[in-house]
């Protein structure tokens, strides 16, 4: 079965004009269908940039080399691997909505064009509550924004799925709850790869079938949550401690 992701020899170099500098470096990284990944690493390591080159989403500042690829396809244009096929849900949840309207209204709007999921069902999986729907972004707190951007991420249901940080500003009961929303997300056929610290209810779950190690931009690690966990690496052991 052909994965819903691949990168192959991806790096990708930033030039502000101001500071250059290769945040990532010839990373091959699969995501499979039916499965999760846990992608792993430090901040500022690169994790948010290669959801951002699955998803279409560099930076104008950004030079990339190397392959990527959604559901076999090569992508020419990285910029245009967005809709159905892949879903993001980003580290600031409410970059997920523009500031002008409310949130029922936008998940509104996603459901019209997709009309895969209703908004009732997306909102149930991720946890978030109706009676928010007629808020604005700004009105939010930071962990219903989130939940709110994981619903409108859901309503296409995108054959990728990929959640920055799904559970960093959640409690947790709410942080279980959704890590169990991905793994239900992932026994229907899709793909969920998610960047996360949040090892410990990963691990305490269950949820992740795979974990994928990145530092510096670099994978250096791959493989079931047990074999990372016997992994050696000081730098490895201490998202287990923390």
């Amino acid at each position: 079965m052909r994965p819903a992701g691949e990168l192959r020899a991806l790096t990708v170099h930033i030039d502000t004009g101001r500071w250059s500098e290769t945040v990532v470096e010839g990373v091959d990284l699969t995501v499979p269908k039916g499965q999760v990944t846990a992608l792993l690493g430090e901040s500022g390591g690169g994790k948010s940039m290669l959801a951002a080159a699955l998803t279409g989403r560099l930076p104008d500042t950004a030079q990339a080399t190397g392959d990527v690829l959604i559901e076999g396809a090569h992508v020419e244009d990285w910029r245009e691997v967005r809709g159905r096929t892949v879903g993001l849900v980003p580290q600031e949840g409410a970059s997920a909505f523009t500031a002008a309207d409310t949130v029922g209204a936008q998940l509104r709007g996603l459901e019209q064009r997709h009309r895969r999921w209703t908004v009732e069902r997306a909102c149930a999986a991720a946890r978030y509550p109706l009676d928010a729907l007629d808020l604005y972004p700004d009105q939010h707190s930071s962990g219903q924004v989130q939940r709110a951007a994981l619903a409108a991420a859901l309503l296409p249901v995108p054959g990728l799925l990929i959640a920055d940080e799904p559970t960093a500003s959640l409690d947790t009961g709410l942080a279980y709850e959704v890590w169990g929303t991905l793994r239900e997300y992932a026994d229907t056929g899709a793909a969920v790869l998610a960047i996360t610290h949040d090892v410990h209810h990963v691990v305490a779950l269950g949820v992740a079938d795979r974990m994928v190690v990145l530092r510096e931009g670099r994978i250096t690690a791959a493989g079931t949550p047990d074999e990372i966990r016997r992994l050696e690496d000081p730098y490895v052991q201490g998202f287990f401690r923390t």
